[in-house]
């Protein structure tokens, strides 16, 4: 069975987490984009003595059928079940971190060096894809070409307080791509 999906607007896929529900969702599909959005299981590799409670990979895979232009990769927190947010990026990760006295909730991406380093020459980002604010991130995907298959993704990861290790959340979510896809096709 093909999991891909023709859409004319948007496909979304909604996961639970202690900070409430997140949308995750794709704007601007048109007939001849095939669109396959997937939560996949993750144990991430993090520094000895490192947890978090849960890891989750959202993989954006597309096939276009037809060139595909102003795409909008995003996803938002639904609830406000949080009482601060920051921006967590650095050395090649672009992340935000929720949290309350209980729970840290963070989820990254590839940022735009990332991005260009495994897309073909003709799609590389000359601006920054990437932005984001109180309640979630976007990225724009690349103008893409009739034939092009590609993926994107965002990294989920939480964990409760009581049991924090200091940047466990951060090691969580940066994920590298290829570790992604590995993931999901063992799945």
């Amino acid at each position: 069975m093909d999991r891909f999906s023709d859409l004319t607007t948007m496909h979304n896929l909604i996961i639970d987490t202690p900070l409430g529900e997140i949308n995750f969702f794709v704007f601007g599909v048109t007939p001849g984009v095939k669109v396959r959005l997937d939560a996949v299981p993750l144990s991430p590799r993090l520094p000895a003595g490192m947890l978090v409670d849960s890891c989750l990979g959202i993989l954006l895979q597309l096939n276009c059928r037809e060139p595909a232009e102003d795409l909008i990769f995003e996803f938002r927190l639904r609830d406000r079940k949080y009482d601060s947010y920051s921006y967590e990026g650095g050395q090649h990760l672009y992340a935000m971190s929720w949290e309350n006295e209980q729970t840290q909730l963070m989820i990254g991406t590839e940022d735009e060096e990332c991005l260009n380093t495994r897309l073909p020459q003709e799609q590389k980002y000359e601006y920054c894809p990437l932005g984001h604010d109180e309640k979630g991130i976007s990225l724009t995907l690349p103008d893409l070409k009739k034939g092009s298959r590609c993926s994107f993704h965002f990294i989920v990861a939480w964990q409760g307080f009581s049991a924090a290790e200091q940047d466990a959340c951060w090691h969580a979510v940066d994920v590298r791509h290829t570790d992604l896809l590995k993931a999901f096709h063992k799945s």
